[in-house]
């Protein structure tokens, strides 16, 4: 065989095998680029006259969570999670639990308000599928025994004392608080207690403080009046106040004396109650700190402040009590 033949059988194997390999890339390449299928959208509406904390979603055993925070008339987009799910809608003073939910191939989900919860589901070329839920209320019935007061949870104090305190198995939200009913300023309050994790230990469920409360309820003019009196009962003062188109920062009016500046506070929250739009915020922190209460995340001394939210599109009150620790720097 000449040098000429055995030359160009190499060659065409050569050939062969580049071709086989460029085919293989060309069709790993194709694979790759091959779009997968988009997520489904699932819009939702909060048609009811109640807040959207959160929706939880089960399939089997399985539970995942989606924070919302839609006021009422409120809107906001998913991905539908999709299969036959059981829903559950934290509003703040209730759950409502809806049972095999059909999400397949539903658009629109609209949630409704009668004598029970209702969802209703949009799905293309059909008529809208209406489902009942049932509410359960977080704050305790008419025939429910006593609560807990407030002053018996401090920030700080380990969680395993903190559901010792309350039934054997509590409820939890989406931030994995813990959900029971508190009593304070004479007035029981649906309450979520939040863990964290404390600084310089290891990470562990055993090791979780409680890091903050949070109190609701709704809102009337009698519920703020007696919520602000207990709290200046309590030595506590006026330190910074949000409200449409007005910020007021209570430590930058040292001429004015305590009980001007809580009578100020009581007109601008009688008009802004009147009125009923927008959000109002009142910070209120005890009245000896506050002089010196420079900055909320590194006080000159142990602290336990009160931040009031009212909302009157939902009629809630939010009630947030955090304590901060004195700062190193000014030990």
């Amino acid at each position: 065989m000449t040098k000429a033949l055995w030359f160009i059988r190499i060659y065409a194997a050569i050939c062969l095998v580049l071709a086989g390999l460029i085919g293989d890339v060309a069709v790993f390449a194709a694979h790759i680029a091959k779009p997968g299928p988009e997520p489904q959208i699932l819009s939702l509406v909060n048609a009811t006259g109640e807040d959207v904390l959160s929706m939880g979603f089960q399939t089997g055993r399985n539970m995942h969570f989606v924070r919302l925070d839609m006021p009422p008339g409120g809107k906001d987009d998913i991905e539908n999670p999709g299969a036959l799910t059981n829903l559950r809608v934290d509003t703040g003073l209730a759950l409502w639990l809806f049972k095999d939910v059909p999400l397949n191939k539903a658009q629109t989900l609209t949630l409704r308000m009668g004598d029970k919860p209702v969802l209703e589901l949009a799905v293309p070329k059909a008529e809208p599928q209406r489902i009942a839920g049932e509410a359960q209320s977080l704050l305790p019935g008419p025939d429910a025994g006593p609560v807990c007061a407030l002053d018996r949870f401090r920030p700080g104090m380990p969680m395993k004392d903190v559901c010792a305190l309350l039934s054997a198995t509590p409820q939890r939200d989406d931030n994995d608080a813990v959900l029971a009913s508190l009593g304070f300023a004479g007035m029981v309050w649906a309450a979520r207690l939040e863990p964290a994790q404390p600084e310089g230990k290891p990470a562990s469920k055993a090791a979780q403080v409680l890091d903050h409360m949070e109190l609701r309820r709704k809102l009337d003019q009698a519920t703020l009046d007696k919520l602000m009196l207990a709290l200046y009962d309590q030595k506590y003062s006026p330190w910074q106040a949000e409200l449409p188109g007005l910020d007021i920062n209570f430590t930058q009016m040292p001429s004015m004396d305590l009980a001007k500046q809580k009578d100020m506070l009581r007109q601008v929250l009688e008009y802004f109650m009147a009125a009923g739009k927008g959000e109002a915020t009142i910070m209120l922190a005890p009245a000896d700190i506050l002089p010196k209460l420079a900055d909320a995340d590194a006080p000159s001394g142990d602290v336990q402040l009160f931040t009031i939210t009212l909302r009157p599109a939902s009629k809630n009150i939010v009630v947030d009590v955090a304590a901060y620790r004195e700062s190193e720097e000014s030990r």
